[in-house]
């Protein structure tokens, strides 16, 4: 795990700001009839938000909370990176769209919300299909954009309707780089998939794997508390999970809109990536 020191900290909250400052005063604009834009600085907002939210949470003293979260930058960069390989447009509307059908789940699930508790019935709110699509004034075109994903609850964004192949976050990764090359062969993100994501995910699931700091032992005073000596390290991997993803991110996202990564943002993000790796 990356050892962290408190100038880690102080780097990655100024980097994280700095960041969302820059962004906020070029005033950005998303061409017109262009989707992937939107979708694209949809993606980057989000980014720095979770940036910002993790560096708080690592500062208040909550490193595996701020683990977990960082979760979400390898996420969003896993979709970034699918959306920007290829058919950008169509695959930035596949992710749009997809809260039409999400929309429509929530839906179905209002409909056939029962309880076998008699008590919570009577809490439940009772809605017919047509009060719902009163409640939804686009539903007609939500109907729509759902029937282009599979009726599956588990359906991923990225798989369509009419497809034979399953498609997950796995898959996301896994696709041969359109752009980067090592040794004349396209790279893959396996390891972001198979290590960082998969070890997030267990912080951000509450399993097992990730109670070991809190478990109490039977001569031990049940405290709620995160005991260090059994999670060393995990605040430095978390700020070295923030650092490598917004710069993932912000490098993929750049040439989609015309431009290149700017140094101002890109090299203090580098400086403390190269820093904690010598350490």
């Amino acid at each position: 795990m990356a050892k962290l020191k408190p100038r880690h900290k102080r780097d990655i909250r100024v980097a994280v700001g700095k960041i969302r400052l820059f962004l906020n005063k070029k005033r950005y604009h998303p061409r017109r009839n262009v989707l992937s834009d939107m979708v694209i600085f949809g993606l980057v907002s989000k980014a720095v938000k979770v940036a910002q939210a993790a560096v708080c949470l690592v500062d208040a003293g909550l490193p595996e909370e701020a683990f977990g979260l960082s979760r979400t930058l390898v996420e969003i960069a896993l979709s970034l990176r699918f959306i920007t390989n290829r058919y950008t447009e169509r695959r930035a509307r596949r992710f749009a769209f997809y809260v039409a059908k999400w929309k429509m789940q929530m839906m179905r699930r209002m409909l056939d919300l029962k309880s076998p508790d008699q008590q919570a019935q009577q809490q439940q709110p009772k809605y017919t299909k047509a009060q719902l699509r009163k409640l939804m004034p686009d539903y007609k075109l939500m109907v729509k954009l759902a029937r282009r994903f599979p009726k599956s609850p588990s359906a991923h964004w990225s798989e369509v309707r009419r497809g034979t192949r399953r498609s997950n976050t796995r898959t996301l990764a896994f696709e041969a780089d359109g752009h980067e090359k090592l040794n004349g062969k396209p790279i893959d993100w396996a390891f972001d998939y198979e290590w960082i994501y998969a070890w997030t995910s267990q912080y951000v699931h509450a399993t097992a794997a990730c109670m070991e700091s809190h478990f109490t032992g039977p001569s031990e005073v049940f405290r709620v508390h995160v005991a260090p000596d059994r999670n060393r390290g995990i605040d430095g991997t978390a700020v070295f999970n923030i650092a490598l993803y917004l710069y993932k991110i912000l490098k993929m996202a750049f040439p989609v809109i015309g431009e290149s990564f700017p140094e101002k943002l890109s090299t203090p993000l580098e400086r403390i990536l190269t820093e904690m790796v010598k350490e």
